[in-house]
């Protein structure tokens, strides 16, 4: 949809995801009466993509799955300005508004601040079958997933603490977790754990080479030197981490600098007044819909305030007919 015009041409707030913190923050801002602008090419995030099993139907994977749909109906149902693009940078103006270059034939949009809930990406292994049998056995997450695979057996394969907490993880509820870990394991308390854990078979120098599986995961090939390893299993978790999705604001805030994620404080601020950021991209971010609702809720109150405390006399009062429909419907 295009966009409309607002005061001044300038947005209220402008939200860049439409993940769950995303859609979230996009309700709560729409709800506040807010001129909102989305900027994302599709709807709803991970939870658009049904994890299955062999033996199971798809399901919505997640914890909060129902909810994000609904934000999702209503973001649909009410908003006038989603643009179906991603974004290219934003920059802050001299008067303290921002500048969001979209990437494609699109002008740039201006709002009074922004909020990013553009998640993160996983890390892939790059092995054949990995692509094809991804969400039909194969997770870049336990957090998400292992509750799929009681009295299962699965193959963790990933590097530092990450993986090692996914194999136990899954090893309380599968009835083996065979775990190849991708760097040599150094004494810990955790990896001290790995080794005692009765459900968990350690394949140490390994290699995965291949998954196996027609429509579903149905083995993993392993090598070390000249030796094959077949593994028969239900699923791969590939625990390398994930990599949030910020290169956009790489000039307006710092990273940090073990993880690359957005800091921000506990209102959802970053260091930039009037830049917000919620969900999987930021340090506080926990792998759950759940989590990244809440999250994208409080960005969105936050960015509210800040419009109320700085920008009361620039912003107009209005109330459109939508508005009260909305209103009535939803409560304030």
């Amino acid at each position: 949809m295009g966009v409309n015009s607002t005061e001044n041409g300038v947005f209220d707030l402008i939200v860049i995801g439409g993940g769950p913190a995303g859609l979230a923050a996009t309700t709560t801002a729409l709800n506040a009466g807010l001129h909102v602008a989305l900027v994302t090419p599709d709807l709803g995030g991970k939870v658009g993509y049904p994890f299955q099993l062999s033996d199971q139907p798809p399901v919505d994977s997640v914890w909060g799955a129902d909810l994000v749909h609904q934000f999702e109906s209503f973001v649909e149902a009410n908003l006038d300005d989603h643009l179906k693009t991603t974004v290219q940078n934003v920059s802050r103006l001299n008067n303290g508004h921002f500048q969001v270059a979209l990437v494609g034939n699109n002008k740039p949009i201006n709002g009074r601040t922004v909020l990013v809930a553009t998640g993160a990406k996983p890390q892939l292994l790059h092995v054949p079958g990995e692509q094809e049998l991804w969400m039909r056995g194969l997770s870049y997450s336990a957090l998400s997933h292992a509750p799929f695979f009681d009295g299962r057996d699965a193959l963790v394969v990933g590097r530092g603490g990450r993986a090692l907490v996914a194999a136990l993880q899954l090893a309380t509820l599968a009835n083996r977790v065979y775990l190849a870990p991708t760097l040599a394991l150094k004494d810990s308390p955790l990896v001290k754990q790995i080794r005692k854990n009765p459900n968990i078979t350690l394949f140490e120098g390994w290699k995965l080479q291949r998954i196996v599986g027609t429509d579903f995961v149905e083995q993993a090939e392993l090598v070390r030197d000249y030796t094959t390893e077949v593994l028969t299993i239900d699923g791969v978790f590939i625990e390398l981490g994930l990599i949030p999705n910020q290169e956009f604001v790489r000039d307006l805030v710092k990273f940090d600098a073990e993880t690359g994620r957005i800091p921000i404080n506990q209102r959802c601020e970053t260091s930039v007044p009037g830049l917000f950021a919620a969900g999987d991209v930021t340090n506080i971010y926990a792998e759950q819909v759940p989590v990244a609702i809440g999250e994208g809720t409080k960005a969105a109150l936050s960015a509210w305030e800040y419009l109320a405390v700085h920008y009361a006399q620039e912003r107009p009062h209005h109330t459109t007919p939508r508005t009260e429909r909305r209103l009535l419907q939803h409560g304030p």
